[in-house]
């Protein structure tokens, strides 16, 4: 387990409809698989909650939160993750926005 006892915060991690699997929903359980405690991060929370209940699943720890990072807001504020106070930010991962990005820096 590479990445045992590191902290994860995956921006993205939920999923678009679709058969294929997102960029970020497979990060979150590629992590997972390797050992890291991970707060999954998207603007809408059930596809986080999807992608956090097939890391756990899988023997992971993942946590979810909200938030939508291209215009700056929460929703649900409670619904921070509650990741130990002891647990220390090791790698942050943003897969959000992609789209939006590329298509207003044209």
């Amino acid at each position: 387990m590479r990445l045992k006892d590191k902290v994860a915060v995956i921006i993205g991690a939920g999923q678009s409809a679709g058969e294929t699997l997102g960029n970020g929903r497979a990060t979150v359980l590629r992590f997972a698989q390797e050992g890291a405690k991970i707060v999954a991060v998207d603007r809408d929370l059930a596809p986080a909650d999807e992608t956090a209940a097939m890391a756990r699943a899988g023997g992971g720890e993942c946590e979810t939160a909200q938030a939508d990072v291209v215009h700056g807001r929460s929703s649900r504020p409670q619904s921070a993750p509650r990741m130990r106070a002891s647990a220390v930010l090791t790698s942050s991962i943003t897969m959000s926005a992609s789209r939006w990005l590329a298509a207003t820096h044209r």
